[in-house]
């Protein structure tokens, strides 16, 4: 049970769903009353019309400012944020007002029972480990990101199979032909890897899973290897456009002969406020329908 007590709360608001906006405006309202304050991310302009006195912040500086960030959104903008925590994290709190909300757990009718038990320091979190994700061309490094779900190397458009090398801790693992490369955190195992037949891996778990998409080759598993790994990815050829996508939403172009190197995220974990109305596997039977059968 978690004894801090946040204060001071950041807001990030997922623009396109107007009843988002609207909740953040509701809970702003009542934070206010029980005497905390509210920072709302300078990306959520229709809120700042409507309150015009609430502080504002680009989205990145919101953890080195707040206590706790609320997403009210989908586990894409909750994604949008746990990448910002690049040099300290602080716990998200996600409201789902998306579609699958498996990382934005609270759901609406719940959200003034939840930050009730928030403001008295009863509420859980669960820690979720992070990968990093560098490319190097060249001998030299381009940049490194953090990432919450996954790295992907994949093809932007032609549909031409690709050939990787995949070494581990500098020993070659294996050279394949497939349509790409997934490299997931246990959060991201039930992403896109899960979609590419990877195992599910609870966020407990210390490990990584690496999943090729659509292999060229009827021998080609999904792996899990220890989180504390050095994943190395080479680009051995090259037909078309082949894209490094982190988490869905950063994208960048590769060359032939870029390496793509993923180790675990040292600096910290990203904290994840849990509903306390559901568990992970709750989920999994909500969300992913485990075990449900057709009638």
């Amino acid at each position: 049970m978690v004894i801090f007590k946040p204060k001071k709360f950041g807001f990030v608001i997922k623009r396109s769903v107007s009843k988002a906006t609207k909740l953040a405006i509701e809970v702003a309202d009542w934070l206010e009353k029980h005497g905390c304050e509210v920072v709302v991310a300078d990306e959520s302009t229709i809120f700042q019309r409507k309150r015009p006195n609430t502080q504002t912040l680009p989205k990145d500086q919101l953890p080195t400012a707040v206590d706790m960030v609320i997403v009210f959104g989908g586990d894409g903008t909750f994604l949008s944020i746990a990448r910002q925590m690049i040099w300290k994290s602080v716990p998200i709190l996600g409201v789902n007002l998306g579609r699958l909300g498996f990382l934005t757990e609270v759901k609406v009718e719940e959200v003034y029972e939840t930050l009730e038990l928030v403001l008295k320091g009863k509420y859980q979190v669960q820690e979720r480990s992070m990968l990093e994700a560098c490319v190097k061309r060249a001998g030299r490094e381009l940049f490194c990101l953090p990432v919450l779900n996954d790295v992907v190397v994949g093809k932007s458009a032609i549909a031409r199979v690709i050939d990787f090398q995949l070494r581990l801790n500098g020993v070659l693992v294996a050279t394949l032909k497939a349509d790409g490369l997934i490299v997931a955190t246990p959060t991201g195992s039930t992403a896109y890897a899960l979609a590419a037949g990877g195992p599910i891996v609870h966020p407990k778990v210390g490990g990584t899973v690496i999943a090729a998409i659509c292999p060229h080759s009827l021998n080609v598993r999904p792996l899990v290897i220890p989180e504390e790994s050095a994943i190395e990815i080479e680009l051995l050829q090259k037909d078309g456009d082949i894209m490094l996508t982190l988490d869905g939403q950063f994208g960048y172009e590769l060359h032939l002969g870029d390496i793509i190197s993923v180790t675990k995220y040292k600096r910290h974990t990203v904290q994840v406020v849990q509903s306390p109305k559901r568990d992970y596997f709750e989920l999994l039977r909500t969300k992913l329908y485990l075990g449900a059968r057709g009638e």
